[in-house]
């Protein structure tokens, strides 16, 4: 074992296969997993991947409708933070991409919504990008960060 592999801090892959398949299971292969969780001193970092409209079969749904797609989106990321013990209280930041900044109002009343179901206070630190997602239907990806103690359980 070398130096570097006794240093390294463990990190283990987040999926729920429940919410949604991992992207190398894809019929195309990708190279990513939905999230890592990172274990520190006494918490845990997750870390989860761009997550967009996409079912548990890896297919893309409601094209076309930005605000469906930004509900399914919230839904998955609360999937995959189910899947390791955490919630929406646990995100600290979010990043959202938008394929098109006319979006901007819908997505931010489904956010708001999404929000105030969840109860949030406060809320997570956030920036919104207009980007080119990976695949043309698809209007709204976003990633987020948690961090959770230790000790909380799964």
């Amino acid at each position: 074992m070398s130096a570097a592999d006794r240093t390294r801090i463990t990190k283990t892959p987040i999926e729920n296969k429940a919410v949604l398949n991992e992207a190398y299971e894809y019929p195309k292969s990708v190279a990513f997993a939905r999230g890592m969780r990172v274990e520190l001193d006494n918490c845990v970092m997750l870390f989860i991947s761009g997550t967009a409209s996409v079912n548990e079969q890896g297919c893309s749904v409601h094209p076309g409708d930005v605000a469906a797609q930004a509900r399914r989106t919230f839904l998955n990321i609360k999937g995959l933070l189910e899947s390791e013990g955490a919630d929406w209280h646990d995100i600290v930041r979010t990043t959202c991409y938008l394929a098109d900044f006319r979006y901007y109002d819908d997505f931010n009343a489904v956010r708001n919504t999404f929000y105030a179901e969840e109860h949030l206070e406060p809320l997570p630190a956030s920036t919104c990008i207009e980007a080119r997602l990976c695949r043309p239907e698809l209007l709204v990806e976003i990633e987020a960060i948690a961090i959770v103690p230790k000790d909380r359980r799964k």
